[in-house]
């Protein structure tokens, strides 16, 4: 669908010509557009384009305009390396939002361990793509709760988030 010159490839080629016949052509109305999921390896290639074309201060005006399209389609940059973040709010009470970042496409799994370093609940995010999971609608979430539904007690615990071959542990605070 997204071949717009027939060259069998959905490429930057095929962008310049939807850019060109920006507001023309129902080949860029915008339920098409956002009906695309674009691979890592392709946000990776959007992303490289971006920094190539900011990276030249004297671009033409096409340049500038497939500039701007090319970051419609990719509008948040894409996070260098992977890494947890600190819980929001913290302290909390019931409930913790946990932000992340993945640097490559991953399996994420996190770990909420008590103060004695017992696992209290296991939450199995599956294999996510590359991104920023800050917001509240994209990072874990965490109700308070033990595995079998048991509200946790004021104190201190960690939580531990497994991303491929990365691991990192943090503490937060629950205060009721």
């Amino acid at each position: 669908m997204g071949d717009v010159n027939g060259d069998d490839a959905v490429n930057i080629f095929d962008l310049v010509i939807v850019a060109g016949n920006f507001g023309k052509s129902l080949a860029a109305a915008p339920s098409t557009v956002s009906k695309v999921e674009l691979t890592t390896e392709q946000k990776h290639h959007i992303a490289s384009a971006i920094d190539g074309l900011e990276s030249n201060s004297s671009r033409s005006d096409a340049e500038e305009l497939v500039l701007g399209v090319l970051k419609t389609i990719l509008p948040e940059r894409l996070p260098m390396q992977t890494q947890l973040l600190a819980n929001y709010p913290n302290p909390f009470n019931p409930e913790t939002w946990i932000p992340f970042q993945l640097a490559e496409d991953s399996a994420v799994s996190a770990r909420i361990y008590d103060a004695t370093g017992k696992q209290i609940r296991m939450i199995e995010l599956g294999h996510i793509p590359v991104g920023n999971y800050v917001e509240s609608s994209k990072a874990i979430y965490w109700d308070g709760k033990t595995e079998d539904g048991e509200k946790v007690s004021s104190g201190t615990y960690f939580y531990q988030i497994e991303a491929g071959d990365y691991t990192e542990t943090k503490k937060m605070v629950i205060l009721k």
